[in-house]
């Protein structure tokens, strides 16, 4: 019966659309007859909403259709007859579980956008906040179900007479994408929990806006949301002066790249009717039911590919964009990498407002799968997200080229990755490939000729993002590094408390001795740091055994960075657990604790123990100065334990120069089991 019923609506299906489906296969863009888009267009709206959907999905698939069409798609829009007031009566009635009149203070019975999916009601809640409903039109799951179940039944159909077309366009695959996304976009609540996480991520943002949802007031089928107030895109250019508009395309690109890069979640369709400006300069995000989520993998490559791109380094563009796709049996890498250089060149050579970035990345997509490659759906719908936002900032700043737009704020992106990529366990020179992805580029991805003056705005640029202003690259990649640690440990206090730090630190800064070598001057000055903190922790009303817990913490989630690189260094080498232990101590006894800044005797006491002392250390000799030799044993010194056991062994320690001995005693016993190890308690009790 099932069966029969899909059969039924696929033949309708066929019925309405074979004519446009063949003339798809015979479309010439050239021909001067260019209506069939919009032809294909017309037709999906009148088979229903699912339709609608599908040619919005369908716009990100350049692999799939003609860019005319992938175009006209894009601008589909779900107009729709208006649902009459008393079936969103009963709607709303029905989902919220009492009277339209209880749930809300006011409520104007005439929709002010009406979609095939649902329509949208001004209303206010009993405090008199105004709100904005939306509400779902009647019987859609039935309809939904309907027509993904006759989609499928054609698709089974496919199989049987074109399996090889079906393998290369991972149809099955695609389909079955489509009904997830479709069937959760009509549970309203899911979109409110995707409307947070974007609330979230976009929090600390400066002039962005999402709304707020209404919890008590939304269900699968009715959704209640802040109402928002403000100017269309068109609006917006007319009436904001060229500072206001150039300040508002700097904040939308901000937003933007980081949802790309940093978020990974992203507005997949944020056309001009999806975002509205307020004349402050800022705006607010609207309509989140299509979205996209990329991975840190993906995310790394589209910064890499971005950053080859700004440079005019196709060979290296090409090694990122190709690395992200699956090769098919047969896949042709010339005819690929030959389209990509065409497609490459093309581009530089356009003018600025017909270069088109996003477009041209949607083009080598197209090219990819001509050749016989696969891109991931996520990358498409990345592809397309791309596409629309490049237009509206285009709108904004008519004779800006979207490369050179986002170039500072790739630098910026790139640098945050750097950080959460924990560029302290990799090895290694400071290169955005080894940063993002602990790997350099093979030889043919490496060019012979570049764009030498992209390449120094680039790293101008990233400079100027670690370095704002006079404060200096290191104190502005220590405080990003140091700020994004501690955040996971201050909680909302952190910007407060690093405030304080900071200007305590460069009160003791002032009066710091240099120290002979580097290890030495950078440690001291971190201990300098340390002590700040404590000050701050304590002056907001923490104990010192609350501030001393919570540096130990901090700094163990530096150290444990910092001790990741000598132990893969010792796994490389040997498995004597014995030897790895002497490897990775005498790498830290060489940078950051070398000499001359600090002084070390080996001692023998075994063969499974490696044993030295530390006769001259400037961080405890800077503690005991300030009268904080507690600070010192109860995070520096206490850092080592743990460390221990992250090597594979255990410590055991009784003497300390912060403890008023005269050196440092260090026991390194090997092949220790964590449960063995002598804690930090143990460690201070025996000073």
């Amino acid at each position: 019966m099932k069966t029969a019923r899909s059969l039924s609506r696929l033949l309708v299906i066929l019925a309405s659309l074979l004519p446009d489906l063949l003339a798809l296969r015979r479309f010439d863009p050239d021909s001067g007859h260019t209506d069939a888009p919009a032809r294909l267009a017309r037709k999906l709206v009148s088979l229903g909403p699912l339709f609608v959907k599908l040619g919005q999905i369908l716009s990100t698939r350049p692999d799939l259709l003609p860019k005319a069409y992938v175009t006209r798609l894009a601008a589909l829009q779900e107009r729709a007859p208006q649902i009459d007031f008393e079936t969103v009566r009963t709607v709303i009635e029905t989902e919220l579980g009492r009277p339209l009149d209880t749930a809300f203070a006011s409520f104007e019975p005439t929709p002010v956008a009406a979609a095939s999916l649902a329509q949208v009601h001004k209303a206010s809640l009993a405090d008199g906040t105004p709100v904005a409903v939306k509400v779902q039109r009647p019987g859609l799951q039935a309809l939904f179900v309907r027509d993904l179940d006759a989609l499928g039944l054609g698709l089974r159909f496919l199989r049987l007479l074109a399996p090889r077309r079906i393998r290369r366009t991972n149809l099955p695959a695609f389909l079955e994408e489509f009904r997830r996304y479709s069937l959760g976009e009509l549970d309203f609540r899911a979109e409110a929990r995707v409307m947070e996480r974007f609330r979230a991520n976009l929090a600390g943002k400066d002039g962005v806006r999402v709304p707020k949802t209404f919890p008590d007031h939304a269900s699968a089928r009715v959704l209640t949301m802040d109402w928002v107030e403000g100017m269309r895109l068109s609006e917006a250019t007319a009436t904001l002066s060229g500072q206001a508009r150039s300040r508002l395309v700097d904040r939308l690109m901000s937003v933007l790249l980081g949802m790309f890069i940093s978020d990974g979640l992203f507005h997949a369709d944020l056309h001009p009717g999806n975002i509205v400006f307020h004349s402050d300069g800022s705006f607010t995000l609207l309509d989140f039911g299509m979205f996209g989520e990329l991975d840190a993998a993906e995310r790394d490559r589209f910064v890499l590919y971005w950053i080859a791109v700004a440079q005019r380094q196709t060979r290296r563009a090409y090694f990122h964009f190709s690395q992200q796709t699956r090769p098919l049996p047969g896949a042709d890498h010339g005819l690929f990498r030959q389209s990509f250089d065409d497609l490459a060149a093309r581009w530089y050579a356009m003018p600025s407002r017909q270069a088109s970035l996003a477009r041209t990345y949607l083009s080598m997509m197209g090219a990819g799968y001509r050749a016989g490659f696969v891109f991931p759906a996520s990358l498409m719908l990345h592809a397309k997200a791309l596409t629309t936002a490049e237009a509206l900032l285009f709108a904004l700043a008519p004779d800006a080229r979207f490369d050179d737009l986002s170039r500072p704020f790739i630098a910026r992106q790139m640098v945050a990755r750097m950080v959460s990529s924990d560029p302290l366990g990799r090895i290694g020179q400071i290169l955005p490939e080894l940063l993002l992805t602990g790997a350099l580029p093979p030889a043919q991805a490496i060019d012979d000729f570049w764009d030498k003056s992209a390449t120094r705005d680039l790293w101008d640029s990233t400079l100027r993002a670690l370095a704002p202003g006079d404060t200096g690259i290191g104190r502005a990649g220590l405080a990003a590094l140091f700020g994004q640690i501690a955040q996971r440990h201050l909680g909302p206090e952190t910007e407060q408390i690093l405030a304080r730090t900071w200007a305590n630190y460069d009160a003791l800064e002032a009066d710091l001795p240099l120290q002979p070598n580097t290890g030495a001057i950078l440690t001291t000055h971190l201990a300098a740091l340390t002590l700040a903190l404590h000050q701050a922790l304590v002056a907001g009303n923490r104990t010192s055994a609350q501030s001393h817990a919570l540096i130990h913490a901090i700094g163990w989630d530096i150290y444990a960075r910092m001790a990741a690189l000598p132990l893969e260094l010792a796994r490389a080498i040997t498995t004597n657990p014995a030897k790895r232990l002497r490897i990775a101590t005498d790498a830290f006894r060489r940078f950051p604790f070398g000499p001359p800044g600090y002084g070390w005797r080996d001692i023998s006491a075994g063969d499974n123990v490696v044993a030295f002392n530390c006769t001259k250390c400037p961080v405890a000799e800077f503690f005991v100065q300030k009268d904080q030799a507690a600070l010192c044993t109860a995070t520096w010194c206490a850092l080592d334990f743990p460390l221990a056991e992250k090597w594979g062994g255990r410590l055991v320690r009784n003497q300390t120069i912060a403890g008023g001995h005269d050196h440092c005693d260090f026991r390194w016993h090997a092949g220790a089991r964590a449960d063995d190890a002598v804690t930090h308690e143990a460690g201070q009790d025996a000073e």
